[in-house]
């Protein structure tokens, strides 16, 4: 639920990711070249969201 309080460039990135999961089940090289491909920023955002994640309240 916490994501629903962080901002929509963070709440883009979990929805991007959770999308390239239908067409890799898991956390393969190929599934982060995918999500690359799709989100060139995707390690700016993911470190973002690990730092401050927890931080979100409803």
């Amino acid at each position: 639920w916490r994501i629903i309080m962080a901002p929509m460039s963070l709440v883009d990135y979990v929805v991007v990711h959770e999308l390239c999961h239908l067409k890799y089940r898991n956390h393969s090289k190929s599934f982060w070249k995918y999500l690359g491909m799709i989100m060139p920023d995707y390690e700016r955002r993911r470190e973002v969201l690990r730092q401050k994640g927890k931080s979100y309240q409803f």
